[in-house]
């Protein structure tokens, strides 16, 4: 996490953010600084930290996409961390109860901390950008299997290298115009249920006031509130008419316009990944052809087994945030990649056959 914070503070351009996530990598240095003694109090060396693949791998998509929905998903590593920590408290001894009582509230202000760096971020702010991450990586692993998938296919159905070239090529143009638009129609639509929605609230605070007052006392009331503390809560807030249209809506609703993302960035984002997801098969056919010359199967084993790979790694620097193993991870990328190249060739070498 302090290599990640660090990286991230290098990509940051405002201000603000590079302050925080620099307090961050600083307060994450100290945690593993107070392990290390732990450890070295009871005669054991502490390993150096190694550079980890998924700081590298996320400081890099920061770059491209924005620090805002790289440090969104860095919460979700906090608190892994966070749970974890109070996983181990009860079994602990006396010297780590020590430790995990300092570090647990630091970490959970952790999260909340970097909730707060990606809202500095200006691009990003009011949204989590969790939803670029997302089609990120749906991207890059559809380009590439789709792709891989219809180079096996053509493979197995013909030895032309033109036929076979031209196929990856039409794959990877295709899936990324699909995913492209599949992205900002499904986003845009989200968007517009939730404005039809706002709407609605809005025309019914109009009509009738007193009913949404109501609705809303309720809803406090539920939440533990007196009576006299709901309704001074509910006439503050609908003295002004935004802030009770936007609390009618988050309170009622369960709606919030940050969790909406722009439906033309999360187009290119998604498209841009696809076709980068397409391409790596693509390019990995032209080096296979260039050594295996005029041996096809050859060609497509080099293309398979750089498309494997670069599954493997995806999986692998996928478990910076979901707290899995990191080999498993890329073993299931990689498995199913290889089971649609597998299945595509086959089908392409029967149909050659008959």
């Amino acid at each position: 996490m302090a290599e990640l914070y660090q990286r991230l503070s290098q990509v940051a351009r405002e201000p603000a953010a590079k302050r925080q996530l620099q307090r961050l990598a600083a307060d994450e240095r100290r945690h593993a600084d107070a392990w290390a003694g732990y450890l070295e109090e009871r005669g054991i060396a502490a390993p150096a930290a190694p550079a980890t693949i998924g700081a590298f791998v996320l400081s890099a998509l920061a770059r491209v996409v924005g620090v805002g929905p790289v440090m969104s998903m860095a919460g979700l590593a906090e608190s892994r961390i966070l749970r974890s920590y109070l996983g181990q408290i009860h079994a602990a001894d006396d010297g780590a109860k020590s430790i995990l009582r300092e570090l647990i509230p630091e970490e959970s202000g952790h999260a909340r901390g970097v909730e707060a760096a990606a809202e500095t971020v200006e691009e990003w702010h009011g949204s989590g950008g969790i939803e670029s991450i997302r089609n990120v990586i749906y991207g890059v692993n559809d380009g590439l299997t789709a792709t891989l998938g219809v180079l096996a296919g053509v493979g197995g159905a013909t030895v032309d290298p033109h036929v076979v070239l031209v196929g990856g090529l039409a794959a990877m143009t295709a899936s990324g115009v699909s995913m492209a638009g599949g992205a900002y129609l499904a986003t845009k639509s989200q968007r517009e249920i939730y404005e039809d929605q706002l709407a609605r609230e809005a025309a019914e605070i109009e009509a009738m006031p007193e009913f949404e007052r109501g609705e809303l006392r309720a809803i406090y009331r539920a939440k533990g509130l007196t009576d006299s503390e709901a309704e001074t809560i509910v006439a503050r807030i609908t003295r002004d008419k935004q802030i009770w249209l936007d609390t009618q809506a988050r309170e009622e609703l369960g709606l919030d316009a940050g969790q909406f993302e722009n439906p033309t960035r999360e187009a290119a984002v998604a498209g841009v990944a696809t076709l980068f997801g397409g391409f790596i098969p693509v390019v990995g056919y032209l080096v296979g052809r260039a050594v295996a010359g005029p041996r096809p199967l050859v060609a497509l084993v080099i293309t398979a087994a750089i498309c494997v790979v670069c599954l493997f790694l995806m999986g692998a620097a996928r478990t910076f945030f979901t707290g899995k193993n990191a080999i498993r991870s890329g073993l299931e990328m990689t498995l199913v990649g290889s089971f649609v190249a597998v299945l595509t060739y086959a089908v392409g070498y029967a149909f050659r056959t008959a």
